[in-house]
């Protein structure tokens, strides 16, 4: 039997497909990419914002449209959970929709689907969707802050922070089959080992990660600004191997939009924090995620937000325009911005952003730095990163000639020349393989 997947949504989303497709291959399916060779197409879903929850509809749609006779469709993930009556009352060709909270059954129903035996979802045993040079490994599920835009803790439940050993053991299963590159995640990374250490825990789980043999890079997406201790910066900035790369979601500047977000930090606290790891660690890239059109943000607050980017100087942020989500507590707030103002506020910010990002990559001109070789393009380039771009195709990456080799594969180490620079992409030229 064959089994497609379509996978939807963010990176901690894509370890569970990942996951799906290895407990199928386990019990004999054979993976493949076309549809009407399928006998089980799975779709896992997003649900983060009206955008994610309008692409699962078209997907599902497109899907059950095209449903080819004894072909079984699965629906599962954060849209399914959120919406699992719904779901099976439009889409009755949909043959079972499965809940995050039925995940520990997943072989059951499967089992149930085609009749075969039982067995269970593992980390170690997962089919990995892309490049397994570079794989994502996700150190807890689910979220405690209710910050009142976020519907991820009513879909995922309460944080809940996976075993050390258990991660551990998975970093060495995917080293052992090529990875060269680690990127730890979760919906709230930093607070990794409150729940069941009963401390903050990401400081020494990084430490036993980097020093595992084999692992090239190790980065860390996803860290609240409140949970960056001291002794975290010191790991990663003692740690050559850990990217003094920091993903931390501000998501606005204004004081009085934070404190309407349910968010515990400040401007002040934000631009302090940004000011310490530059310090401590000058080569440091700070990534972040900020929010447009939030209910009662004014063009004050918008201005402030606009002053808090160019004194930040993000070397990558990401914005996105408010989505209100049913059940959320900012649902229920009066005093929305209005779509076209937001759009308004969206493309001013970003346009403010592209003249940051292109002015700090201008000056990495002339520089040259070891990076991982991802890709070989058509026009006789290579794609490569190093420890400022992420995995996630958000970054940009570093586009390369070779005027000495041209067989170099995917992993390969090389260094590279930073010769021209655009807002998101670093031009060079490689000079050897390490």
């Amino acid at each position: 039997m064959k089994v497609g997947m379509i996978s939807l949504g963010c990176s901690k989303n894509q370890v569970d497909s990942e996951m799906i497709l290895g407990l199928l291959k386990r019990q004999n399916f054979t993976i493949t990419d076309t549809a009407d060779e399928a006998d089980l197409i799975i779709i896992n879903t997003c649900a983060f914002i009206t955008s994610a929850k309008k692409e699962a509809i078209d997907v599902m749609l497109d899907v059950v449209n095209n449903k080819k006779p004894n072909q079984k469709i699965v629906v599962c993930g954060c849209f399914a959970t959120r919406y699992k009556n719904e779901t099976l009352e439009n889409f009755p060709q949909i043959d079972r929709v499965i809940s995050i909270e039925e995940y520990p059954n997943f072989s059951n129903i499967i089992r149930e689907l085609f009749e075969i035996k039982e067995d269970h979802l593992s980390f170690n045993d997962r089919v990995l969707i892309t490049s397994p040079i570079t794989p994502y490994v996700r150190i807890a599920d689910g979220c405690n802050n209710h910050c009142a835009f976020c519907a991820i803790p009513l879909i995922r439940g309460p944080f809940k922070s996976r075993d050390m050993e258990d991660i551990l053991s998975e970093v060495e299963y995917l080293v052992k089959g090529g990875a060269k590159e680690i990127n730890v995640i979760a919906q709230d990374t930093s607070k990794y080992g409150v729940d069941n250490y009963h401390k903050l825990m990401l400081p020494e789980l990084l430490d036993k990660i980097a020093h595992i043999k084999g692992v090239e890079i190790l980065r860390t997406f996803y860290i609240y600004p409140e949970t960056i201790t001291d002794e975290l910066i010191k790991v990663i900035k003692d740690n050559k191997n850990i990217a003094p790369y920091f993903d931390i979601p501000f998501q606005h500047a204004s004081n009085k939009i934070l404190k309407l977000m349910k968010r515990k930090s400040t401007k002040e606290s934000a631009l302090e924090l940004i000011k310490k790891i530059r310090r401590e660690i000058p080569e440091a890239v700070i990534r972040t995620t900020l929010m447009v059109g939030f209910p009662h943000e004014t063009n004050k607050d918008f201005k402030e937000l606009l002053e808090f980017v160019k004194e930040a100087k993000f070397f990558h942020m990401g914005a996105f325009m408010y989505s209100r989500e049913e059940d959320t507590l900012s649902f229920k707030y009066h005093f929305r911005v209005p779509k076209v103002i937001s759009k308004k506020r969206y493309n001013e910010l970003m346009a403010l952003q592209s003249e940051i990002a292109l002015s700090l990559k201008s000056e990495l001109i002339g520089k040259t730095y070891k990076a991982i070789v991802t890709s070989y393009n058509d026009d006789y380039t290579f794609t490569l990163r190093n420890y400022m771009f992420a995995p996630d195709d958000v970054d940009g990456a570093i586009i390369a000639t070779c005027p000495f080799e041209n067989d170099l594969k995917e992993g390969d180490i090389v260094e590279v020349e930073i010769l021209d620079a655009s807002a998101y992409e670093l031009y060079g030229e490689i000079r050897r393989v390490l």
